[in-house]
């Protein structure tokens, strides 16, 4: 897919959603064979650059965060979009704390929503970041909604430690752990509730 048919299907996505939790889009503009595309300003940052300057969030605050990032994404599913490309770096904040998710271009509209979840609402194509793909993803076997819970639990487990889970590793090393049908993720370190390292693990599940 060339720049331009991937700006238009993230256009074509980005106009028909709106939620307090997913960035807005404000209009798109061409002039000299330049598209341009407007979006609601948000200046405090990303996740994952608050991360770098100040290391891991307190779990208070990591879990006011993950709650907005639940509730983005529940709004997408529920319009049959899932994100494919979640993690701090496409996690936005208002100065006021709100969570905003970002950068549509991996981001896929479903066919066809069953309550199976079967085949129809599964895609093939490979999307997203090493260190936050889910397996199905990596193995092409077919991925859906579920592939973005397990990259909200790697974003969870980025916010709680600084780092992806197995950020120790290359990412090519990682994407063969993570496709392995044995490679165990691990888990929060345990300072953390009970509660964070029970979300972590269920969503972490293959």
């Amino acid at each position: 897919m060339d720049e331009y048919s991937r700006l238009e299907r993230e256009v074509d996505l980005l106009k028909n959603l709106e939620h307090p939790n997913i960035v807005g889009f404000l209009g798109t503009a061409l002039t000299d064979n330049v598209i341009s595309i407007f979006m609601e300003y948000v200046p405090g940052g990303s996740i994952s650059s608050v991360l770098n300057r100040f290391g891991p969030l307190p779990e208070k605050v990591f879990a006011l965060y993950t709650r907005q990032v639940l509730e983005g994404v529940a709004y997408l599913h529920e319009n049959r979009v899932i994100h494919r490309d979640l993690k701090g770096n496409n996690l936005m904040l208002m100065p006021t704390g709100v969570v905003k998710l970002i950068d549509f271009g991996c981001a896929r509209r479903l066919n066809r929503l069953t309550h199976s979840g079967g085949n129809s609402d599964l895609l093939k194509s490979v999307h997203g970041t090493p260190y936050w793909m889910a397996p199905e993803v990596i193995n092409e076997t077919g991925h859906g909604k579920k592939s973005d819970i397990w990259s909200i639990g790697c974003t969870v487990f980025e916010m709680a430690t600084g780092k992806p889970p197995l950020a120790h590793m290359g990412k090519m090393a990682a994407l063969f752990y993570i496709g392995a049908r044995k490679g165990l993720m691990p888990p929060l370190p345990d300072d953390f509730s009970e509660e964070a390292k029970s979300f972590v693990k269920a969503c972490l599940i293959r």
